[in-house]
C-alpha cells in the first residue's frame, strides 16, 4: 500500500454506525452486542473521548425490546444518539415515502434519545442517498421539515469486511489468522485515512474536519484502541460532529450516484478523481482467511443486505464494484 503518511494534522469526528449490529451477523463466543458497545465505551473513555454519535438502526428491537438497554448505556456514558432508519434500507431498494417512513419508525423507538442529543443527525444508511436525484430530494425535503441534518461520512475504511473473517479465526482459535486480520485491520483504517484526506486536498485544495464512520463489531471492539492511538500518532486531533458539521463540503450533497460510495467519494466521481484504494489482493486474504465451510464471507454480506431489503419490502439490488 502506497498512500502517503499526512505532512499535518487533520481534524476528526468519530462515529459509530449500528450499535445493534445486524441481523444475520455471525458473533464469536464471547461476544455480543452488549458487550462490543460496552468495550467500545470503555475504549473511548480511556482515551478521554466523549460526545460521540452512534447511528443505530432500530429493527433489532422489534425482535428485542430489552437491547434498548446498550443504547441507554451509550448514552448514559456521555455520547449521542442520532436516526440511522429503522430497516437500514438503501435508499436504492424503496420508494422516497417509505424510507421517510422508515426514518419516522426509528423515532419511535429511540426518539427521546435522539431529542437529547445536542443536534438531531440522520445518516442514510449506507451513506447511499439514492439513485435518484427527485427521490433523494423528497427526503432531504422531509429531513428538513422534521428538523434532522444529515451527517454524512468522509472517511471509512470498509471495516465490515472483516466481520466473517474476524468470527472464523476465533471460533477455530486460528492466531496466524487472527493476527493477520488485526494487523491488517490497522493497516487499511491508515491507508484509507491517507487516501480520504489525499483526495480531499485535491478536490478542494484542503483538509475537511473528517467524518469517520466504524462500526460496532467484534474487531472493532478488539482494536478500537490500537486505531485511536494510531490515528493520533498520524496526527489526528479528534473533534466532535457538530465541529465537523459545520464544514460547508458536508452539508452540500455531491451528486447521486447508485454505487456504494460515501459522500467524499462521491464528490470524486464528481469530478474524476481517482482514489487510491486498499489493494484487492489485501481484501481476498482478508475475505478468505481462516475458512470454514459454510461461513463463507460474501454469502454472510450477501445474507445480511438481503434481510434488511426484505424487512424493508424492498427490490434488492447491489453491486460491490
Amino acid at each position: 500500500m502506497s498512500a502517503a503518511p499526512h505532512i499535518k494534522p487533520i481534524d476528526l469526528a468519530i462515529t459509530v454506525d449500528d450499535l445493534l449490529i445486524w441481523d444475520g451477523t455471525p458473533l464469536p463466543a464471547g461476544y455480543s452486542r452488549e458487550t462490543i458497545v460496552a468495550s467500545m465505551i470503555k475504549t473511548f473513555q480511556s482515551n478521554g473521548l466523549s460526545g460521540i454519535y452512534g447511528f443505530p438502526h432500530t429493527s433489532p428491537l422489534d425482535q428485542d425490546r430489552g437491547l434498548i438497554s446498550i443504547i441507554d448505556h451509550w448514552c448514559d456514558s456521555g455520547h449521542h444518539i442520532a436516526n440511522h432508519t429503522h430497516c437500514h434500507a438503501c435508499l436504492n431498494w424503496v420508494s422516497a415515502r417509505f424510507y421517510c417512513d422508515d426514518i419516522k419508525r426509528a423515532e419511535d423507538h429511540i426518539g427521546q434519545l435522539i431529542q437529547k442529543a445536542p443536534k438531531r443527525f440522520f445518516r442514510y444508511a449506507m451513506d447511499m442517498s439514492g439513485e435518484a436525484e427527485r427521490k433523494r430530494g423528497e427526503v432531504e425535503d422531509f429531513l428538513q421539515a422534521n428538523g434532522y441534518e444529515n451527517a454524512p461520512i468522509t472517511m471509512w475504511f470498509g471495516d465490515f469486511a472483516w466481520l466473517a473473517p474476524y468470527y472464523r479465526a476465533v471460533e477455530s482459535n486460528d492466531e496466524a489468522a487472527l493476527a493477520m486480520l488485526r494487523k491488517s485491520f490497522l493497516e487499511a483504517a491508515l491507508f484509507q485515512l491517507r487516501s480520504h484526506a489525499k483526495a480531499a486536498r485535491l478536490m478542494f485544495g484542503r483538509d475537511l474536519p473528517y467524518i469517520w464512520l466504524i462500526h460496532a463489531t467484534p474487531i472493532a471492539a478488539d482494536m478500537l484502541d490500537d486505531l485511536i492511538v494510531a490515528f493520533k500518532n498520524e496526527g489526528v486531533r479528534f473533534v466532535t460532529l457538530e465541529n465537523a458539521m459545520q464544514d460547508p463540503i458536508h452539508r452540500a450533497m455531491p451528486r447521486v450516484s447508485p454505487k456504494f460510495r460515501n459522500h467524499l467519494q462521491r464528490y470524486a466521481l464528481m469530478q474524476s478523481v481517482e482514489m487510491e484504494e486498499v489493494p484487492r489482493a489485501m481484501f481476498a486474504s482478508i475475505l478468505n482467511a481462516a475458512p470454514m465451510p459454510g461461513v463463507e464471507s460474501m454469502e454472510i454480506y450477501d445474507t445480511v443486505l438481503r434481510k434488511m431489503c426484505q424487512r424493508a419490502s424492498g427490490t434488492y439490488k447491489w453491486d460491490w464494484s
